[in-house]
């Protein structure tokens, strides 16, 4: 078709249209062009490029929050002798293994003054004869450590009686992206994809540059806060863009592929880091790339989908067609009009309860508004929390492995990419829920293989561990792909929103998973999410299949798993018929 300009497309009459007509047009189109070409290919990087960032930040506490090497407690009235750091140590720290939390209750200003045999063996005699009482090392003096430019836990001393809030790092982050997945979500079902990516982009701005420059640590709690709602902000309308706008032959792969973006920033994280050791420096060097996000809002059309349900008709012909729009929608007769109105006039007065149901609340009620609809984001949300809260607790419990902070990051992404090339084979041949169950079920088996494992046996503990992580990575991937496609366009963001918010929560429950439970039996944890695992498993079985059917743009277009059966039963009778008719026609 050749591509005309607007002087071309002004000169034009205006052409009367019927919505239905003018809709089907603009869909067949939409289609045409989602099949392949300069439209994918660009939709599919602008969309791609926000994930590797989530690869930065969101996996980056690691390698900014680590616990320093070396950590002792640094006496000020030792600071005028000429002792050694050992010498300070032997003398505060003796048969201590606290980490210079506490010291000994010694008269230091006294042994200052005397030369360093002397006072070592004063110190020496009172601790054999049981005279030695422990005190907090911040009463005497102040911690000091052998890293300290490399982690932000030395700038605010977020160690001994403050060790809980250096977690609050990751926990702000995760609660961010808890809050940013519903509000964001919301947003991009009411006011467009494109409008919730470019306030996703500027709060990953403002929010990286916070982190970066904060001098206190409230404020760089802030903007990790920040972060991780920007991170959702940025996720969900970038995804929710490929799966309705992009044809079903091109749609599993780049679903999959759009995943794998974040292992892959996981990765160039582990190499910037390595680097750039320095924690400040490190992330102003994630923050920099950020600054790409503004050409991505800046190319990037709103989704055609969205705006075909929100009768934006013309906005999406431009897009489409690469032209204005010159086509005029037929208008409804005046009387038609005049009877509505009428009939308006004669309903009854609209309650306040049914105004918020039908304006800010349409959204949440619709999503829960049928019972077929309430069975399918119950257990999405199961489906989330479960794969969630494996995916951290085996990425937890592998921690412990004896590799540098670097390596592990760089394993872990590299763990991670793989895990994404399995579901692409299996979405082509067997569908996205026998894909989806399998692979729960296979994920379960091998977390719950630790318990056959023979005690000591720590290599294969780790090795069915790490094979749990592989499978709940292939799982997460699936599981965002099946869910955006079980929901029709008017709920979609809302559904993969609050489906995130229950991710969430899995996420932030994992760590008390891992520390409290496992203090109990180190098998504990990985049991848990195997038998969570296995009962998602199951229940998606229940869930109806979506690679047979078109996605739904209305609540009245959702498919149930009867007629998923029932569309696949008349697939294969029709195909049956069809050879029975070759054989009949040789016969």
């Amino acid at each position: 078709m050749t591509t005309k300009t607007n002087s071309d497309c002004n000169e034009k009459a205006k052409e009367i249209i019927s919505e239905e007509n003018f809709k089907s047009l603009l869909t067949e189109q939409l289609e045409r062009i989602g099949a392949g070409g300069a439209f994918v290919w660009s939709l599919f990087f602008l969309c791609v490029t926000p994930n590797i960032l989530n690869g930065f930040h969101v996996a980056s506490y690691t390698l900014l929050g680590h616990l320093p090497q070396d950590q002792w407690c640094n006496v000020h009235a030792l600071q005028t002798t000429n002792w050694t750091i050992n010498q300070q140590r032997e003398i505060t720290q003796k048969n201590l293994n606290t980490g210079g939390c506490t010291i000994w209750a010694f008269d230091y200003d006294t042994l200052s003054a005397t030369p360093y045999e002397t006072a070592l063996n004063a110190t020496r005699q009172k601790l054999q004869n049981g005279n030695a009482v422990e005190i907090p090392c911040i009463t005497h003096g102040s911690y000091s450590y052998s890293d300290a430019e490399t982690t932000f836990v030395a700038d605010w001393d977020l160690v001994c009686d403050r060790a809980i809030q250096r977690t609050s790092a990751q926990v702000a982050l995760s609660l961010g992206k808890f809050f940013g997945s519903f509000s964001f979500g919301v947003i991009a079902d009411k006011f467009g994809r494109k409008t919730s990516f470019s306030l996703g982009a500027l709060f990953y701005l403002v929010a990286s540059l916070l982190c970066t420059f904060s001098p206190w640590y409230g404020l760089f709690l802030a903007g990790r806060f920040g972060l991780g709602a920007a991170s959702s902000g940025l996720f969900y309308p970038a995804f929710t863009m490929i799966v309705e706008n992009i044809c079903l032959r091109h749609r599993s792969w780049m679903s999959i592929a759009f995943s794998a973006s974040y292992p892959i920033g996981m990765i160039i994280l582990a190499i910037a880091a390595y680097l750039v050791q320095q924690w400040r420096y490190l992330q102003l060097t994630l923050t920099i790339p950020a600054f790409l996000l503004v050409v991505s809002c800046y190319l990037m059309h709103e989704s055609p989908r969205w705006l075909i349900t929100k009768r934006r008709y013309k906005s999406v012909y431009k897009i489409l067609f690469k032209e204005k729009c010159h086509y005029e929608i037929e208008k409804v007769p005046i009387e038609a009009i005049t009877d509505k109105k009428v009939e308006a006039e004669s309903q009854p007065q609209i309650s306040l309860w049914v105004k918020l149901k039908e304006g800010p609340l349409k959204q949440f009620s619709e999503l829960f508004g049928t019972w077929k609809l309430r069975r399918l984001i119950f257990t999405s949300y199961f489906m989330f929390c479960v794969t969630s809260l494996s995916y951290y607790v085996t990425a937890l419990n592998a921690a412990n492995l004896s590799v540098s902070r670097f390596l592990y990051v760089a394993i872990t992404g590299m763990v991670d990419l793989p895990s994404y090339l399995v579901p692409v084979i299996m979405l082509r041949y067997i569908g996205r829920r026998p894909t989806t169950s399998s692979l729960f079920i296979l994920t379960g088996v091998a977390l719950l293989m630790v318990l056959v494992v023979p005690t000591g046996q720590a290599a294969w503990i780790i090795s069915f561990a790490m094979l749990g992580r592989f499978g709940i990575s292939a799982t997460y991937s699936i599981v965002t792909l099946y869910t955006a496609e079980l929901y029709p366009t008017e709920v979609r963001n809302s559904a993969l929103g609050t489906c995130s918010t229950w991710a969430h929560v899995g996420s932030i429950s994992a760590p008390y998973v891992v520390d409290m439970l496992g203090t109990l039996g180190w098998y504990i944890p990985t049991t848990i999410c195997g038998c969570c695992v296995l009962v998602a498993g199951l229940l998606t079985l229940t869930l109806p299949e979506t690679s047979t059917h078109k996605l739904p743009d209305r609540v009245e277009e959702v498919p149930s798993e009867t007629d998923s059966e029932a569309n696949q039963n008349t697939v294969s009778t029709t195909t049956n018929k069809t050879k029975e008719d070759e054989i009949n026609n040789k016969n």
